[in-house]
């Protein structure tokens, strides 16, 4: 293995070094006329009317016929929002790739109201043939992001560029800028034709004329433009990044271009084939591998770079003379800031493929981090640093080779997408592992098992099963079985669907998914095991809306015959208990519903009848023959009052016992008030009650005396007492008072005060010789009551002189 310093082979272009590095070998069989597209960890070949998706290393994965297209194919590229997924676009659709293992996709079609094709797409922006009206795929559909109304004409596909956020379109005397987001387009004059444009995933936009070979690099609305002139018309103009230029001449050169036209080469002498911008410089395909231009970091320059001071470097040198200059080693270690060397020894080794160099880092770095005292010592950001470079060389085994910058700015997230879109389910959960995202584990667990359901025809359902539980309890972590019982319920498995369901562990989730299984009774099974009635009621709710009243009423009769959760939540609904107690054959509930139902229609003297033929249909039920007393009561109640509307023409049915008294005693009807006193058995009391209140209402105060001397009350004189106050009518309030015997002196005087019957109260104050409270009275006698004021005085008097 070469271990030469790896800056020989750097480039350097103004401040900023670049270099080539080799990603992996590629073999393709001399004379094939293919055509070739790349991202960050897939190749798609096309060949003899085929695209073949490849890993980097050579791992096929899948093979899409283009003979199987339904309409005309008319270019495709990987997404730039989810590099794992190839877009297809199609004349009339956008066909997504979207998983690989096993291989599906899933089309979306142009809105039915248009009549016209795709001509181009890129970036998840499409171009109309005719119109040339620009539309956004948006994951979902295909949605109209900018009518043209023949403000611009597109000559060629050079005319136009999209980053997937801003699209920029060439026409002859203007140059547009559309906002993909806000749908913003903005016009600008120009003085010279461009005939092409490319625009960086930053934004940044460069224009080619093909006539005077210049170009013009700028961002909307931010810098001047700087432009380059190049020497000769190139076959490609790409990104290298976000902020360079790429171009390639004569099929084996390219080029970088800086400011002032400053530029570095890179030479290919076996050819090239195929170029990519990448987040962190340029992809370059040639006839026997894959290369990779990109910008030298801060810290790996300072570690590699020839002639080097810095204490990464120094540290680096260090290492090696430690086996046989070990006095020079240390001594080396004492003038150099030591925390720098290290941290700058670990960040160059996430930027190195090459396991010689990562070694050799990381044997700098540890042997600096030794050097150091143990306050300082950070051990964390070496095993972080070792944690990456295992995964990265794990990830370079399977043909995804990538730089620790490639992994932060593609995301742990995105990372584990694309190995479960391609099936490398076990390297997905060493990453979880070695990086400690266990929170991911769940994700790839519900892909290995749709997967596995997907790919296993020839399983039955007991071993599919087998298979799947024994990995889940294996994870450290619980995971969802809901994706996967779906996808087994879609592969025509609903037993094995069944039986993933009830393995979910969240009953939430379970339950849903049962009722979307359309296992609707097992659902209903589920909830009660549970024992959580609010999950059991929003299953019985879902199945209302699902099922017929019959059908439903069935559930129930069958599995919650003995819960009355549902009828308790339907109780305010009595036309819906009616129906269900009527098929469920409850009658005593039934009975009860349709009496419910027949006081909240003011009908329930029609109702009676029916009540008490269904508590007639109940027998040796105990409780129901006390009722059946009091439905026959009631039946007396409802021949008595329909007696009294056709002889008196009173409007008392479906009214309560208590209201008939009350229209009686109204109606001065004394004759048929005692007849439904006796008939009834009336309390004594409930009719003291009721006769007192009706007659102080309707301010009959003179029956209401003449009633109370009639005999002794048996509810005493407070209640006339009171009704009499309630009325406002204070002078008829203390005549009962008087009529009170048994009552506390001091109580008696407090009502003799509520009704300012002053001169009772001063009475009763004289007669206990009560000095105090007449000194009360004597504050609440009106001014013009003076002879009540004297005869106060006179008592206090009177008392004062027998002391």
């Amino acid at each position: 293995m070469s271990v030469k310093n790896p800056s020989l082979g750097w480039e350097r272009l103004q401040d900023v070094y670049y270099r080539n590095r080799e990603l992996c070998k590629l073999s393709i069989p001399p004379g094939t006329e293919f055509k070739l597209k790349l991202t960050t960890t897939l190749l798609a070949v096309e060949a003899d009317n085929f695209i073949e998706i490849f890993h980097y290393g050579g791992q096929s994965l899948a093979r899409i016929d283009l003979n199987t297209a339904p309409t005309k194919i008319i270019c495709y590229d990987f997404d730039y929002e989810d590099e794992g997924s190839l877009i297809m676009a199609l004349s009339d659709r956008i066909r997504v790739y979207y998983n690989w293992y096993p291989m599906q996709f899933r089309d979306y079609l142009l809105p039915d109201h248009i009549e016209d094709t795709i001509w181009d797409y890129k970036n998840r922006v499409v171009v109309l043939s005719s119109s040339q009206d620009l539309y956004k795929f948006d994951g979902q559909q295909i949605v109209r992001i900018c009518e043209n109304n023949e403000r611009f004409t597109l000559l060629t596909k050079n005319h136009w560029d999209c980053n997937g956020k801003l699209a920029v379109l060439l026409g002859f005397d203007r140059i547009f800028h559309l906002s993909v987001e806000s749908q913003k387009l903005e016009a600008d004059n120009v003085e010279e034709a461009w005939h092409s444009v490319v625009v960086s995933p930053q934004g940044l936009v460069c224009l080619y004329n093909a006539k005077s070979y210049g170009s013009r690099i700028y961002k909307k609305g931010s810098i001047l433009p700087m432009d380059i002139m190049l020497e000769s018309h190139p076959e490609k103009i790409l990104w290298c990044a976000n902020d360079t230029i790429a171009c390639s001449f004569n099929g084996d050169e390219i080029k970088l271009y800086g400011p002032d036209s400053s530029s570095v080469t890179f030479w290919y002498p076996e050819g090239l084939l195929e170029l990519e911008t990448d987040s962190r410089g340029l992809r370059v395909v040639t006839a026997d591998k894959v290369n990779f231009i990109s910008r030298v970091g801060k810290e790996t320059a300072s570690v590699f770079l020839m002639g080097s001071t810095e204490p990464g470097s120094i540290l680096l040198d260090s290492v090696t003379f430690l086996s046989t200059q070990t006095p020079r080693a240390v001594e080396n270690l004492k003038i150099i800031n030591l925390d720098q060397g290290v941290a700058e020894c670990l960040e160059a080794t996430l930027d190195e493929l090459e396991p010689y160099w990562q070694k050799k880092l990381l044997s700098a770095a540890v042997f600096g981090k030794s050097s150091l005292p143990r306050e300082s010592q950070n051990s964390s950001l070496f095993v972080d640093a070792c944690d990456k470079v295992r995964v990265l060389n794990m990830l370079t085994e399977k043909g995804i080779i990538l730089t620790a910058k490639h992994l932060e700015l593609l995301g742990i997230d995105k990372l584990i997408s694309r190995l479960i879109k391609s099936g490398n389910f076990h390297e997905s959960v060493m990453i979880c592992k070695f990086l400690k995202v266990r929170g991911k584990l769940p994700k790839i667990f519900s892909a290995w098992a749709s997967a596995k359901i997907l790919l296993s025809s020839d399983l039955d359902d007991e071993s599919i099963l087998e298979s799947i539980v024994k990995l889940a309890e294996s994870l450290p972590v619980k995971v969802s079985m809901a994706s996967v019982a779906t996808t087994a319920f879609n592969e025509g498995r609903p037993t094995l669907s069944k039986k993933l369901a009830k393995r979910e562990p969240l009953p939430a989730v379970e339950l849903s998914l049962l009722l979307e299984l359309d296992e609707c009774e097992l659902a209903l099974d589920e909830g009660l095991r549970l024992g959580i009635p609010e999950m059991t009621l929003s299953v019985l709710l879902t199945l209302k809306e699902r099922l017929t009243v019959a059908q439903f009423t069935k559930i129930i009769m069958l599995i919650m015959r003995e819960d009355q959760l549902f009828a308790y939540f339907c109780r305010n609904d009595v036309n819906y208990l009616i129906d269900f107690y009527r098929q469920a054959d409850q009658l005593p509930d039934l009975a009860y519903a349709l009496w419910l139902q027949g006081a909240s229609r003011g009908t329930s003297s029609e109702c009676v009848p029916l009540v008490k033929e269904l508590y007639n249909r109940v027998a040796n039920d105990s409780l129901l023959k006390n009722d059946q007393s009091i439905l026959e009561r009631q039946v007396s109640v409802v021949e008595f009052q329909k007696s009294l509307e056709q002889t008196h023409q009173l409007s008392v049915i479906n009214s309560s016992l208590d209201d008939t008294l009350r229209q009686l005693i109204t109606k001065h009807l004394d004759k048929q008030l005692a007849s439904c006193v006796k008939k009834f058995r009336i309390p004594e009391t409930k009719l003291y009650h009721l006769k007192c209140q009706v007659l102080s209402e309707q301010q009959r105060f003179d029956d209401l005396h003449k009633f109370a001397l009639e005999k002794k009350s048996p509810i005493g004189y407070i209640p006339f007492f009171k009704s009499c106050l309630r009325q406002k009518r204070k002078k008829e309030a203390a005549i009962y008072v008087r009529m009170i015997s048994g009552a506390q002196y001091d109580k008696k005087l407090d009502m003799y005060l509520q009704c300012e019957s002053f001169y009772d109260a001063i009475q009763l104050a004289a007669k206990e010789k009560d000095i105090p409270n007449l000194k009360r009275v004597y504050k609440l006698v009106p001014p013009n009551e003076p002879q009540l004021k004297a005869l106060i005085t006179e008592h206090m008097d009177k008392f004062g002189s027998q002391r």
